[in-house]
């Protein structure tokens, strides 16, 4: 790396370079250019056009998925209840649709059967230790009575 950066030297390429990027002349002079380079709150129009949208057809997506649950609830429970609900009942069953805490996935139920069956092998393991210390503990012969 140093020979290269000496035969730089030697050419005059590296006083260029320093000259063109690091005196303050040349950064000065430049500064109509400079303005011109800067990202400006407007050349982000598109992207935040893009995540605007995505983020409304997700929530449409999710008032859709409330609303489908809320309907097939209102029809199963109108029939065990009848037909004369009032308006605080639906807007009482619609936010409890919202809130509502999802099971866990089934993934999570795996995870939760292989860390059970993992702790039942540990507690045979160690019932399996204890008894081979106790076999031992029974086999050693009784020093002291020489």
């Amino acid at each position: 790396m140093s020979t290269a950066i000496l035969a730089l030297s030697e050419n005059g390429d590296l006083q260029r370079i320093y000259d063109k990027w690091l005196t303050r002349s040349a950064c000065s002079s430049d500064s109509a250019e400079i303005g011109s380079d800067r990202l400006h709150l407007k050349s982000f129009w598109g992207l935040f056009l893009i995540c605007g949208l995505v983020c409304f057809v997700a929530l449409i997506i999710y008032f859709i998925q409330i609303m489908r649950k809320f309907y097939g609830t209102a029809n199963s429970k109108s029939i065990s209840i009848g037909e004369g609900n009032s308006r605080s009942r639906h807007l009482q069953r619609l936010l409890s649709l919202m809130d509502e805490k999802k099971d866990p996935s089934k993934r999570e139920q795996k995870r939760r059967k292989v860390d059970r069956i993992l702790s039942e092998n540990d507690k045979e393991n160690d019932l399996e230790l204890e008894r081979s210390l106790k076999r031992r503990q029974t086999q050693l012969p009784i020093e002291g009575n020489d």
